[in-house]
Order: structure tokens, then C-alpha cells, then sequence
């Protein structure tokens, strides 16, 4: 699906998929898509705070809809969660759902991603990264029409092996998107178990509820000694997506940030991607 189709991304609907990727910073996004010999349905982008975070996000946004992408922007917030919950960043909130709410499409936005990893410290709890999203909410709903709200966590909270993390501290109740990132845990350096996407997404479900899945993340490594799984995992990826209440993937074409090994996608599984 892309978004200028009849139903709008800002009210998904089972049956609608947005399919698309994110790129290491300065690689051309248009470039890859000439490789391709296609558009991305979704484009996925990632920004710290800074000064002109809005200027930024906003004409990544408006860029994306000119060529018929759904955006999903993530950013960080200044300062801690709880600030944000408790109104004290609306200045900095409300300016950027201004300039999202003057673009003509529907956008995805995400308020500081996978929060798992940097929780812990006096602001920083799961309570206020919560309150933090009730907040992104309400304003989005006075301020942007076409902008949702997508909470993002990772499936590693909701892995049914865990006894160290209460996953339903977590859930936002009211948010009408929930957003979910999801990695086959396996690379020829670790020698963890290889999972299919499907049964890593079924551990998550449970937990929500009827709402519709954004996949903000996904990848899979590949074996050198077993050409081709890699391929088959994303197609059977794609093909758990179309049949369940996913209605966004973004795949994790880059390198950033993994210890493991990159996902970036190569011959093969590049073809498989388009």
C-alpha cells in the first residue's frame, strides 16, 4: 500500500501493509530505490533532539510523501521522560506536531523507540515513558489529525523466558497503533536459535490486544553455510505480515548499532526484499 491510497495511514486497517526499510545516515534513499526499480512504501528515519528537530523530521516528512512514502520518524524528546508526561516539554511537542500537522499525508511518529534500553534512572521509568505517550496523544489528536502516535518496544521485553521485566508496565492502553520491534536473535557469532519471524511476533500479540502492529524494526542475518534461509525468513516475514494485524514493516538496512553482525541487505536477500 502506499499513502495516497483511498484509506489513510493515520487509521489503519487490517489488511493494509506498508513495506519498507531504513538506511544508515547519509546513504540516498532515491538511489537505493533506483537500485530497487521501485518506491518504498514506508521510509523510516530516526532523530535525536537538537535545536531544529522539527525543521528536520518535517522536511524528512515532506520529502517522503512527495514521493509516495509513509513516514515513520522517531524521535528523542528533550530531557526525561517524566517531563514530557508531565507537560513541562509541550513547547518543544507541540511545535513539532504543528509542522507535522501542516504536511498533506498521514505520518508515523514514534517518541523515543526500543525505551527498554535506556530506563532505570529518576524520570526514566516505564510509568513515565507511558505517561509520555498519553501525552504525545492527546496533543496529537488537538494538534495534527494525521499524525499517529506509535509506541515502539522491543520483542525481547515480551519474551515468554524472561522473569526480570513485567512487560505490562509497558502497554499504553489507548494508543491506537501498537509498534513492536523484531530481530531473528541468531549471527554466526553468537550461535543463539534461529526464530522465524512468525513465532517471534505470536510471543507478542497477546499483549495487543486488537490493536494494529507497526513493525518499527525487523532483520535477519544471513548463514554462509545455508544460502537462502535468510531469503526464506523474509519472505516468510512478509507473508505472516499480510495474513495477521500487521499494517507497517520497516526493515533494518543497516549496520548502526549491532553487535551481532550487520543486517544490511546484500544480493540475494536484497531481491527478496523487493
Amino acid at each position: 500500500r502506499r499513502p495516497g491510497d483511498a484509506r489513510p495511514a493515520s487509521n489503519p486497517q487490517p489488511g493494509d501493509l506498508y513495506y519498507g526499510a531504513s538506511l544508515p545516515y547519509g546513504r540516498s534513499l532515491s538511489a537505493w530505490e533506483r537500485f530497487l526499480g521501485s518506491h518504498l512504501a514506508l521510509n523510516r528515519s530516526y532523530f535525536t533532539y537538537a535545536p531544529d528537530l522539527t525543521t528536520e523530521v518535517v522536511a524528512r516528512c515532506r520529502d517522503d510523501l512527495a514521493n509516495n512514502r509513509l513516514p515513520h520518524v522517531s524521535v528523542k524528546p528533550p530531557g526525561t521522560w517524566r517531563a514530557v508526561a508531565s507537560g513541562a516539554q509541550d513547547l518543544w511537542l507541540i511545535q513539532l506536531l504543528l509542522g507535522l500537522g501542516q504536511e498533506h499525508g498521514p505520518i508515523f511518529l514514534t517518541v523515543h523507540h526500543e525505551p527498554e534500553n535506556d530506563a532505570g534512572a529518576p524520570g526514566m521509568l516505564p510509568a513515565d515513558w507511558v505517561g509520555m505517550q498519553r501525552r504525545a496523544l492527546a496533543l496529537a489528536a488537538d494538534h495534527a489529525s494525521n499524525v499517529t502516535v506509535v509506541p515502539v518496544l522491543q520483542h525481547w521485553t515480551f519474551d515468554p523466558v524472561r522473569d526480570d521485566i513485567e512487560p505490562s508496565e509497558w502497554i499504553v492502553p489507548d494508543a491506537p497503533v501498537f509498534g513492536i520491534d523484531v530481530y531473528n536473535p541468531w549471527s554466526l557469532s553468537n550461535g543463539r536459535e534461529w526464530r522465524t519471524f512468525g513465532s517471534l511476533t505470536d510471543e507478542v500479540l497477546p499483549w495487543a490486544g486488537d490493536a494494529p502492529i507497526a513493525i518499527g524494526e525487523y532483520g535477519c542475518r544471513e548463514d554462509p553455510r545455508n544460502p537462502g534461509l535468510a531469503s526464506e525468513w523474509l519472505r516468510d516475514a512478509a507473508e505472516y505480515a499480510r495474513k495477521s494485524n500487521v499494517v507497517s514493516m520497516s526493515y533494518f538496512n543497516s549496520g548502526a548499532n549491532t553487535t551481532d553482525g550487520s543486517l544490511e541487505l546484500h544480493g540475494a536477500i536484497e531481491r527478496v526484499f523487493d
